[in-house]
């Protein structure tokens, strides 16, 4: 994997973030080294020894070819490579991390997507990263997933991430805490409900409960239908809409029967109480070369540790105006330092962000900065150059190409934005706002039912995690959408009606 260019910031740090809870020396200072150490499918960006990085990445190579191998009979092609910060400690990791998470998994903005974590992985490390792979590579395939199909095969994908290195893959082991649960659980999420999940605030169950509930279906349709689930996932591949997939594929299960679904529903019973089947994959040859190696300067080190401030604890906005100053002393140009800066004292945005670009003239950052800077009709012109620039120099990389194009778009220009943002979406297919920018520039061509259906995939990918005004704010795009192109309500029902009695 080439080793990249700097990732382009597509929004503002706040500026109520956290420092570390430990003293840290960056290399500038005497700490250790960070470099980029790269492989086939990702560029680790760590301060862990060079042999000790290669360690990891060839674990990381090796979980990769376990799940695609047991996901795909032909594996996809990659669109894009994973970013992994590592940190050389536990306690350096968990300055940047959300409370009891052990490892994380950062892709919806349209950057690269990010693993964060620290030096080591351990037996929940893999099985997180296992999970978060599926969807990944589900994304460059499928283009609708309900939310109880890609969690169910993300689940199925867990016990994956916990096998050695041989050279055949056992897939569709339980997930043992998935399991337990499941069986312990006085009121299971049924089918009706589980068809209709969306996630966040609206679920009615704790999300683990549905976790579990998607991880049985999935394995049930899997291995009891299978034929029947090839036609369910060519649906969905094809973008039909999941309702429309699920009678195609399992017409006597059609929510709008009488007690279908309260027969699967028993089905799944009796074989939650069985050993669950599993099969065996063979797992190509992984890679094992040697990594390109580079190192990072001090500052891009404050850098990293920025992007990352606010998924750890709160330790006080003092600690954040440090760093920030500490990476001013390193590189009194660097783009995002003087961005935090500015938000930081109130200074005027644009001569900092000038002054980024003329020390920094082919970093992307410093032209997506100073297009931010330039507000009002005024500084149309300019500020539509900076994101093109910025677009060229960050190649490849969807986070500028959905900058430019919602740039293009309030310009009035829907058409030449329909081709950047297209671009940025083929790229990113798992990014929420990329499709909902996308879903903007078709409505804006008149494009209805395209804009629709791309609106309502952005809903399907929006991460469980999201809140519900967050949720709530892409539902009513949705419905603007339909509004605005005199469309008919939407036709897929928000609950299943009740089953008849």
């Amino acid at each position: 994997m080439r080793l990249p260019n700097a990732a382009v910031m597509a929004v503002l740090v706040a500026a109520t973030g956290c420092a570390t809870g430990t003293a840290f020396l960056c290399p500038a200072r005497g700490g250790p080294a960070w470099r980029d150490v790269g492989s086939d499918h990702f560029v680790l960006r760590t301060d862990l020894e060079v042999r000790d990085a290669s360690k990891l990445l060839a674990r990381l190579e090796r979980l990769r070819t376990a799940v695609v191998s047991a996901l795909f009979d032909e594996v996809p092609a990659s669109r894009s490579g994973v970013e992994v910060v590592a940190f050389r400690t536990e306690a350096e990791y968990r300055a940047f991390a959300p409370p009891g998470v052990d490892a994380y998994y950062l892709r919806s903005a349209g950057g690269p997507p990010r693993i964060v974590l620290s030096g080591q992985l351990d037996s929940r490390q893999r099985a997180m990263l296992a999970h978060e792979l599926t969807h990944h590579y589900l994304s460059s395939v499928f283009l609708r997933q309900p939310r109880w199909f890609s969690e169910g095969l993300a689940t199925l994908m867990e016990p994956v991430g916990d096998q050695g290195d041989g050279p055949l893959l056992k897939v569709g082991q339980a997930p043992a805490s998935r399991l337990a649960r499941l069986r312990n659980s006085a009121y299971r999420v049924t089918t009706r409900e589980l068809l209709v999940w969306e996630g966040g605030q609206t679920a009615t169950h704790p999300a683990l409960d549905y976790y579990g509930a998607s991880w049985l279906l999935v394995h049930y349709l899997a291995y009891r239908t299978p034929e029947r689930f090839a036609e369910l996932q060519r649906r969905l591949v094809r973008g039909e809409s999941p309702e429309a997939a699920w009678r195609g594929a399992y017409p006597d299960w059609d929510p709008a029967r009488p007690r279908a679904l309260e027969a699967l529903d028993l089905a799944l019973e009796t074989y939650l109480g069985a050993e669950a089947q599993t099969r065996y994959r063979q797992v190509p040859e992984t890679w094992h070369q040697e990594p390109a190696v580079r190192a990072i300067v001090p500052a891009e080190v404050h850098a990293i540790r920025l992007a990352l401030w606010n998924q750890g604890p709160d330790k006080g906005a003092s600690a954040l105006r440090a760093e920030v100053s500490e990476a001013l002393s390193e590189d009194p140009d660097h783009p995002l330092a003087l961005q935090l800066k500015a938000t930081l004292t109130g200074e005027p945005t644009i001569p900092l962000a000038r002054r980024a670009v003329r020390g920094h003239p082919d970093d992307p950052r410093a032209w997506t900065f100073l297009a931010f800077a330039l507000k009002g009709e005024e500084n149309d012109a300019e500020r539509l150059l900076a994101y093109r620039t910025a677009a060229t120099l960050a190649e490849g990389n969807a986070a500028a190409l959905h900058n430019l194009s919602i740039e293009l778009l309030a310009q009035g220009r829907s058409g030449e934005a329909l081709p950047v943002t297209r671009e940025a979406v083929r790229l990113a297919p798992w990014s929420p706002p990329l499709l909902d920018g996308y879903a903007a520039v078709l409505a804006d061509l008149g494009r209805c039912a395209q804009a629709a259906e791309v609106q309502q995939r952005a809903l399907e990918v929006l991460p469980e995690r999201s809140g519900q005004a967050a949720r709530q704010a892409f539902k009513d795009r949705l419905r603007q959408i339909r509004v605005q192109c005199r469309m008919p309500p939407d036709p897929s029902p928000t609950s299943s009606p009740p089953s008849a009695r």
